[in-house]
């Protein structure tokens, strides 16, 4: 491809991710409006327009005389599956703004890939716009490539995500539960640049595990393995377990002790704003009770703040959708030369 060619698409690819970014924040505006904001102008302007028209991601709606163009959030969708145990999903439908167009909880063993599928396929029949499938459990891929290590689902390793993206050719994602929770509580609170979030799940049926998010960004370290809470030194021999006898019998437990025992290292080499603590069915503890038992190890003007949270979905979602709606943002491409 001749450079100027190749220029002259760069700049097109440019003004079209403006018109796309400048509509979605303003939701609607007037077509001076737009040209003024984004700086395109004239025939080039008309042309843009018309073709994100042709497409579906703009409406042209008239506004007092004058046309106005609105986006469509719902030119595309994200359909998120979220496993919360072992025997309970959610699936929820999201808009391009995050907003959700469909939300029901599932009590079954999601341990089949058949299982899924049949979410996926109904999902797909009532919103055919739905673009991205992302996916949220615990458990993780190596670096993002390996298959998916889990051990409540053996029968799901090996490759989970590579099956629907060949399946249905849908770009699909796989997220750690929480990981993608913890990312939530960071895009839905007020964060900001270099704070960091980090979190510990207490689930009934499955090992703990602890996910940490850097300003704005989950931290995963070298294997996608960070926060792996579960190698570290505690009274409860994590490895013991799998697959069947995965559920622990917490009342042999110091739970709070616990807890503290798994926070003390994501405090002491983290420094974190904030440490959330997911568990639904500890109502006897109290942030106030935690820190005292951490005040133990570090010096209270150390400590981060404390959020107990009795139910990990609403950040699971919004962290897993948030994930899928980054790599849905539009990217430029450019033919091969």
């Amino acid at each position: 491809m001749a450079e100027h060619e190749t220029n002259n698409q760069l700049v097109r690819e440019l003004n079209r991710n403006s018109l796309r970014s400048v509509s979605k924040h303003l939701r609607a505006a007037s077509k001076e409006e737009l040209s003024r904001i984004t700086g395109i102008e004239g025939p080039f302007f008309e042309e843009l327009t018309a073709e994100l028209c042709s497409t579906g991601e703009l409406l042209e709606e008239p506004a007092g005389g004058a046309l106005c163009y609105r986006f469509n959030a719902r030119h595309r969708l994200v359909l998120a599956i979220c496993v919360l145990e072992k025997n309970k999903v959610c699936a929820a439908v999201s808009d391009l703004y995050g907003e959700f167009l469909d939300r029901r909880e599932i009590n079954a063993q999601p341990d089949t890939l058949e299982f899924f599928d049949g979410i996926v396929e109904s999902y797909r029949a009532k919103y055919p716009a739905i673009s991205m499938l992302a996916f949220g459990m615990a458990g993780f891929e190596v670096r993002g490539k390996g298959p998916l290590l889990s051990i409540n689902f053996p029968q799901l390793e090996w490759r989970f995500r590579d099956h629907f993206m060949d399946k249905y050719r849908l770009p699909s994602i796989l997220e750690n539960d929480i990981k993608a929770a913890v990312s939530g509580f960071y895009h839905t609170r007020a964060f900001g640049e270099g704070q960091c979030v980090t979190g510990i799940y207490l689930a009934r049926t499955h090992h703990p595990a602890a996910g940490i998010c850097i300003d704005g960004r989950i931290y995963r370290g070298r294997d996608n393995a960070a926060g792996e809470v579960i190698f570290l030194e505690t009274p409860v021999k994590w490895r013991h377990f799998s697959g069947a006898n995965a559920e622990i019998d917490y009342s042999k437990v110091d739970v709070e002790k616990l807890i503290g025992d798994m926070a003390v290292p994501l405090i002491v080499y983290l420094n974190p704003d904030c440490l959330v603590v997911y568990c639904n069915w500890l109502p006897e503890i109290s942030a106030e009770s935690l820190k005292k038992q951490l005040v133990e190890s570090i010096p209270r003007e150390f400590l981060p703040d404390i959020v107990l949270a009795d139910d990990i979905l609403p950040d699971f979602l919004d962290g897993l959708v948030h994930r899928a709606l980054t790599q849905l943002e539009p990217k430029i491409e450019l033919g091969e030369d």
